[in-house]
């Protein structure tokens, strides 16, 4: 059986959302890998648009998804 990985603390989640936000390629805090970058498409079934990321540490399988721009701004 496959070991869930752990996830990333609060600090470490707003480190990656200040790296994502900046425009710059984010590193995992555990493991200073750089982290693999997927988009995330918006749904369809809400009204709303929000350009999101998923990060995955190809090293410790941690993974996060974040906002490319603070909520609420453009």
């Amino acid at each position: 059986m496959m070991k869930t990985p752990s996830a990333f603390n609060r600090d470490q989640l707003a480190t990656l959302a200040v790296d994502v936000r900046k425009g710059g390629r984010p590193e995992c805090p555990v493991c200073a890998v750089a982290l693999d970058e997927q988009a995330v498409p918006p749904r369809a079934d809400v009204s709303y648009v929000r350009d999101r990321v998923w990060l995955v540490c190809p090293s410790c399988h941690r993974t996060a998804v974040l906002d490319r721009r603070e909520p609420g701004h453009a």
